[in-house]
């Protein structure tokens, strides 16, 4: 019984360790940096992380990008974005381009995904995000490693 006492603060941390990273088996597999090329060749759209957070970036080429911290997963073929709503970060001339209200709960449907591309749907309007970094099994994906 001591020993069971022993380790019982070990096993509850693993627990709520893991019940932190929620993400779906098919959100595992979306790990990574997705970028939308007509947007910004060098900075990522979106960053979904292996612990279920994500940053996304807003760009106006040349005029004002920020960022917006938030959770994110997979269910029912749909990418779930929450957000608290407020830009962590800004950058560019805010006098030209007012940022607006940041929706805290978005939706997308997934249109397809192949490793190197994730399509998402709204509003009848498809976007193709191309995938470099890392992803789940921590393997960089094929387009990043031909650009290095």
């Amino acid at each position: 019984m001591k020993t069971f006492l022993k380790i019982l603060p070990a096993i509850i941390l693993s627990c709520l360790s893991a019940s932190c990273n929620h993400l779906s088996d098919e959100a595992k597999e979306m790990i990574g940096n997705y970028y939308l090329t007509t947007v910004s060749e060098n900075e990522p759209l979106m960053e979904l992380n292996s612990d279920g957070t994500c940053v996304l970036h807003a760009i106006k080429p040349g005029v004002l990008s920020y960022t917006v911290n938030g959770h994110w997963d997979v269910e029912n073929d749909s990418l779930l974005i929450s957000t608290d709503g407020k830009a962590a970060s800004v950058s560019g001339d805010t006098t030209l381009v007012r940022i607006g209200q940041i929706p805290t709960k978005k939706g997308y449907a997934i249109a397809g995904f192949n490793g190197l591309s994730l399509t998402l749907t709204q509003d009848g309007n498809e976007y193709v995000f191309a995938r470099r970094g890392q992803t789940s099994d921590n393997k960089q994906t094929s387009s990043t490693a031909a650009e290095q």
